[in-house]
């Protein structure tokens, strides 16, 4: 994934449901990338995966389109979020139909 800002452009960050649909090895960088791109102190809000899980739907909502998803479980997930320079503030599961989510309330270090 190529995708870059100054360091410090940023307040804060939002990334809902999308850290997901990226490969395993490219989420942690992605966390690093955001952690540059934001000011000390700064504010980032996202969800992960809960649950470890990779898996694929051929066609996602009856649309014909394929979608690809890759979850770490929770403790890994807060493992990067923190490795990444982020406090991590707060953190709940947020449930969806069997399984769910983890939302994430991170601030910079």
């Amino acid at each position: 994934m190529s995708l870059g800002f100054a360091s410090e452009s940023f307040d804060a960050a939002v990334s809902l449901y999308t850290l997901i649909h990226l490969p395993l090895d490219e989420q942690q960088r992605l966390l690093h990338n955001i952690a540059t791109w934001l000011r000390s102190a700064g504010w980032f809000l996202c969800t992960t995966g809960h649950s470890e899980w990779t898996g694929t739907d051929d066609n996602w909502l009856d649309g014909g389109t394929p979608m690809w998803w890759s979850h770490a479980d929770a403790a890994t997930n807060r493992t990067w979020i923190t490795q990444a320079g982020f406090t991590i503030e707060s953190e709940h599961f947020v449930p969806e139909g069997s399984g769910g989510h983890t939302l994430f309330w991170a601030r910079r270090r």
